[in-house]
């Protein structure tokens, strides 16, 4: 990994760019990002380290943005079930950022089921967008991920003024409900999103409907089973059938409009807001490029290395930035899956290691992250840079 470069830093420190994502159940990327530095400093003490925690738009996005600076604003909303939770959005330069997973979030239903997975609704992230709005922001980044929720984004629609009917033709107000519309009236959304840009950040490339869509894919993770899996691929397609009727676009097959629960689909059919990808996105927030920049090695890292991860979740698409740079990468990680591994150098990562490796205990490597992730840099570092 670092033939070429030694000679070159040989009168210098080497200059370390430390660019983790979280490692989801135990650490936080500033966490993460942390015992990596302290693992550096182990076994090259004279390095010059630039902490970037860094996300795709998923959960943990709010505190990658935290680290870099951004202002939290916390709002009480309705959480995937109605009832209310205490959530919180960032803000950074001329950006709202909310994190779906803070007011719609699956970690917010402490005992998934087929019932609750038919029920979540995204009403709360649609109070946080309002909340964005009326604090005068009209760039706003949606971070799609890790939701109970599978309503095609009609709660958060709902929230932000889409009137929703019952069979009956009666309005439906209750937050939780809306999900169970059969009607919409496009004309009454709060008219500030014609002039705001709303932006949904996802990783992942999942179409609305079919065996790789929202309620296939993601949907045993929220609880439910085959029977459910079916009803929520049919709301999916009536939704879409609704928002269609409505705003005249059909926007079922844009790329990755199946992520969160199909959350974009109504957004892009209204024409008040547009998917892109999440790494591009917080990245250009906090400064990736520039913090790149200038460096010799970049260490990325997540929880588990696995074929999502290579779809271009975080840590890949920074290796991949840093492979155009010819920047050498080293991925440090919870568990690498063996498939994945040999397909790493692809993508611009020159070592990977891993802290399974260290112990073959699942909940020890869990427990103790943050110390095997500073014993995991240490010993990556002194077998390469000695």
């Amino acid at each position: 990994m670092t033939t070429t470069h030694d000679a070159r830093l040989s009168s210098r420190p080497l200059r370390i760019l430390v660019a983790p994502d979280k490692f989801k159940g135990s650490l936080t990327a500033g966490q993460a990002a942390d015992a990596i530095a302290a693992g550096v400093l182990d076994a090259a003490p004279d390095s010059e380290i630039t902490l970037l925690p860094v996300a795709d738009g998923g959960e943990g996005t709010i505190d990658a943005l935290v680290a870099a600076g951004a202002d939290l604003h916390h709002l009480t909303v309705s959480g995937p079930l109605g009832e209310p939770v205490e959530a919180a959005w960032a803000s950074l330069k001329d950006t709202a950022v909310i994190e779906m997973a803070q007011a719609a979030g699956l970690q917010l239903i402490p005992q998934p089921s087929a019932a609750t997975a038919e029920d979540a609704s995204t009403y709360g992230v649609g109070q946080l967008i309002l909340d964005a709005l009326d604090s005068g922001f009209r760039k706003i980044i949606v971070a799609a991920g890790g939701v109970a929720s599978t309503d095609a984004g009609v709660g958060a629609l709902s929230a932000l003024g889409l009137t929703v009917l019952d069979p009956s033709g009666t309005v439906i107000t209750h937050s939780s409900d809306a999900v169970c519309g059969t009607a919409i009236d496009g004309s009454t959304l709060d008219p500030r999103l014609a002039g705001a840009e709303v932006v949904i950040a996802t990783d992942v490339c999942v179409p609305l409907v079919g065996e790789r869509g929202a309620a296939h894919l993601f949907g045993p993770q929220k609880g439910a089973d085959p029977v459910t899996i079916e009803r929520l691929e049919r709301r999916l397609e009536r939704w879409n059938g609704l928002f269609f009727g409505a705003f005249g676009v059909d926007a079922s097959a844009t790329p990755g409009v199946g992520a969160a629960g199909g959350f974009a689909v109504g957004f892009l059919a209204a024409g008040v807001g547009r998917i892109a990808p999440g790494i591009e996105l917080i990245g250009e927030l906090i400064g990736l490029d520039t913090a790149m920049s200038g460096s010799d090695l970049v260490i990325v890292g997540e929880g588990s290395l696995d074929d999502q991860s290579l779809e271009g979740k975080a840590p890949i698409a920074v290796a991949r930035a840093a492979m155009r740079r010819g920047i050498p990468v080293l991925a440090l990680s919870g568990i690498i899956q063996a498939e994945t591994r040999s397909r790493l150098h692809l993508n611009g990562i020159c070592a990977a290691e891993c802290i399974r490796d260290l112990t073959e205990d699942r909940d020890d490597a869990i427990r103790n992250a943050r110390p095997l992730l500073r014993v995991l840099a240490a010993r990556a570092m002194a077998s390469r840079l000695v």
